[in-house]
């Protein structure tokens, strides 16, 4: 379907297009009454015709009276029309009337004297208002709707007359009268459509005329201020010019140095070395790349909050700048030193020799482990560092960067040494870790783990008091031992949801042994555990579901655990205590041990490391001893794992050890097993 075109008219028209409409129609109306009262005097006074001599007196009465009324009109309304703000709704209603008043007195013309008239006054009349019709169209185009009723008026009535009259030998002039109406009628929208045109772009040209006069002052105080500021910066160029040189130098160290520490950020070092590489290869250049990372900085973070943290790393870096400073001092090319994040640092030195390097190395450990005064704080921190050696390690920044980075986490694992230079074997190393972090995202979706239990033999009773769960992981084919997978699941945080299937699969395989009411299941849980707040309702939980009395539950945990958060581990303890689960301290004496940290934590088991039992010398002995004494004394029950051989079992019967575990009786046996394996052992 077609589109309809809107055109504008006098009574739907803005009031600016309303009074330009207006002014041009009471412009035009003054010759347009004139010929109108010409041609009505003409035809009412031109024929002798005494019959209807009446109604043409009558007629042209009625015009005289409207075309007077009309012409005051005119004059008062050209006047108001002055004004663009005036209200145009009762002018146009006056010249609406006055033109359907004219209307309806040409209308009565043809209605009345023409059915009476001459076939010569006829067709005289008929060209006369065929004259007029066409005069409207033009002098009334401001209004489309006005004009056709007007000139309708006009020819309409006396074609319709001589039609009904049927004046046969008139049809031609009545059928030329339709034709010619529906000509007009044509002609007027035309008209009106042009002139409403006329009209927008006569608004357009004085918006545009408008516009130009605001843009032509905007561009004069446009001007006026660009002189002034000229003016300005004429009288203050030589200050522009410092200016310019202290926000180039404000970008640079936004996107170059760190705000904390003012050494050159990551993005600044990583560039700066890659420009190394590109000239070490002309010049035969060899250096070293040293990552740092602060030990022990997370806990003042932590404990004493960032501000001090800040104060910590600001201090720090100036100590690194000192050593760089002395080294450069010393060094034909120069050390670059950066903070990489955090409290991470690294250093860039030329290497001449091994000697020389450990030197240095030495000298950034004594600095950073001096103490550190900050608010009336003593504080202390360590640094683990790695070392990769260009062109020997590596080609690029990307690999010097990752295989110091790899160097540096080995020394913090081995906290032995002031540094670690790399080797491909760390690197392995490195890979390996990556392959098991990667398998210990989806192990549990893709049921990698299964349980292994070992025995504790009762060798006064000579039965099992208890097994211990010992989980086990098989990946792509590779079976990966604890001792390779847990610190990373620890670090990863994966320990929280693997030991919770260790829990409830323990607690599930345990409930369901017939071979004792008594046996127990016993867990090692690591400090992750034991501190997260879900931990004691997923204890809750596993014991409901798998219908395990609570006091067939022993949970392992190491003395570690105190160091970390005290007061909670303490309650967390006490909480499980109440269920009646028992606690073994795993481990004991090999770590960190405190009497006084003991009587705040509750146990009732102490498991003697197998280590005590390597040699069977006079220490060890005093140390098992010892232990036991210290079991005794806070009422737990000692066991004694790792035993291999019938002399350390003999040697553990005479100094009372009573619970047993190790290779001695049993390996590690998956839960079916384990049955056959207790029932054969009870037999």
């Amino acid at each position: 379907m077609g589109t309809m075109t809107y055109t504008p008219d006098l009574f739907n028209s803005s009031q600016q297009d309303t009074v330009a409409r207006l002014r041009l129609l009471y412009g035009n109306a003054l010759g347009g009454l004139v010929v109108t009262f010409a041609c009505m005097s003409l035809l009412c006074f031109g024929f002798d015709n005494a019959e209807n001599q009446f109604h043409k007196t009558l007629i042209w009465s009625l015009l005289f009276v409207s075309h007077s009324l009309r012409l005051a009109d005119n004059f008062f309304s050209q006047k108001r029309l002055a004004d663009n703000k005036v209200d145009t709704a009762p002018i146009i209603t006056r010249f609406a009337v006055g033109i359907v008043a004219n209307s309806c007195i040409w209308a009565s013309y043809s209605i009345f004297v023409m059915p009476s008239a001459s076939l010569m006054e006829i067709t005289l009349s008929a060209i006369i208002l065929s004259a007029l019709a066409g005069g409207t169209i033009t002098i009334m185009a401001a209004s489309t709707v006005l004009s056709v009723f007007y000139m309708s008026a006009l020819l309409l009535p006396y074609s319709i007359v001589i039609l009904i009259e049927q004046m046969q030998d008139l049809y031609y002039i009545a059928w030329l009268g339709i034709v010619f109406w529906f000509v007009m009628l044509a002609s007027a929208f035309q008209a009106g459509k042009s002139i409403s045109t006329t009209f927008v772009l006569k608004n357009q040209n004085e918006n545009l005329l408008s516009l130009m006069a605001l843009e032509k002052k905007e561009i004069e105080r446009i001007n006026q201020k660009l002189s002034e500021a000229n003016i300005e910066l004429d009288n203050h160029a030589a200050h522009l010019e410092s200016e310019v040189l202290r926000r180039t130098e404000e970008i640079y160290n936004l996107s170059n140095i760190d705000p904390l520490t003012n050494l050159m950020n990551r993005s600044a070092f990583t560039k700066n070395l890659k420009e190394r590489l590109k000239t070490s290869t002309t010049k035969h250049e060899n250096f070293a790349l040293l990552f740092i990372d602060l030990d022990g900085f997370k806990d003042i973070n932590d404990g004493f909050g960032h501000k001090i943290g800040d104060s910590v790393l600001s201090e720090i870096s100036l100590r690194l700048e000192e050593v760089v400073t002395k080294c450069n001092a010393d060094a034909l090319q120069k050390c670059q030193l950066c903070r990489w994040g955090g409290d991470e640092f690294l250093v860039l030195t030329p290497f001449a020799s091994v000697k020389a390097l450990n030197d240095l190395v030495e000298n950034i450990q004594e600095r950073i482990k001096a103490k550190i005064n900050i608010a009336s704080n003593q504080l202390n921190v360590g640094a683990s560092i790695g070392i990769s050696l260009y062109p020997e390690h590596g080609q690029t920044s990307g690999e010097l960067i990752q295989f110091a980075d790899i160097s540096m986490y080995h020394h913090k694992h081995l906290r032995s040494g002031n540094a670690i230079y790399f080797t491909p074997s760390l690197y392995s190393e490195f890979q390996h870790d990556q392959f098991i972090r990667d398998g210990l995202k989806n192990a549990l979706k893709n049921n990698e783990f299964r349980l292994n239990y070992h025995p504790i033999i009762d060798i006064q009773s000579n039965k099992v008091w208890a097994v211990e769960a010992l989980i086990r992981w098989k990946h792509k084919d590779i079976n990966i031992t604890p001792d390779e997978f847990i610190s990373i699941a620890e670090r990863s945080g994966r320990i929280i949801e693997i030991g919770a299937w260790v829990i409830k699969q323990a607690c599930l395989d345990a409930a369901k042994w017939e071979f004792s009411e008594d046996t127990a299941v016993s867990i090692n849980v690591s400090s992750l555990q034991l501190l997260d707040s879900k931990f004691i309702s997923l204890i809750d939980s596993a014991l409901s579901e798998s219908g395990l009395a609570a006091n067939r539950l022993h949970l392992e945990i190491t003395e570690s655990v105190m160091l970390e958060n005290g007061e909670l581990a303490s309650a967390q303890l006490n909480a499980l205590a109440d269920r009646g689960i028992h606690i073994s301290i795993d481990d004991f004496g090999t770590g960190y041990s405190s009497l006084n940290q003991l009587q705040t934590m509750f146990f009732d088991v102490i498991k003697i490391d197998r280590s005590f039992l390597q040699t069977l010398d006079k220490r060890d002995l005093t140390i098992i001893a010892a232990t036991k004494l210290i079991a005794d004394e806070f009422n737990a029950s000692t066991v004694a794992e790792g035993i291999e051989t019938l002399e350390e079992l003999d040697v553990l019967k005479s100094l009372d050890i009573r619970y047993i575990q190790g290779y001695f009786f049993s390996k590690p046996l998956n839960s079916a097993d384990l049955v056959k394996w207790i029932r054969a052992f009870n037999t």
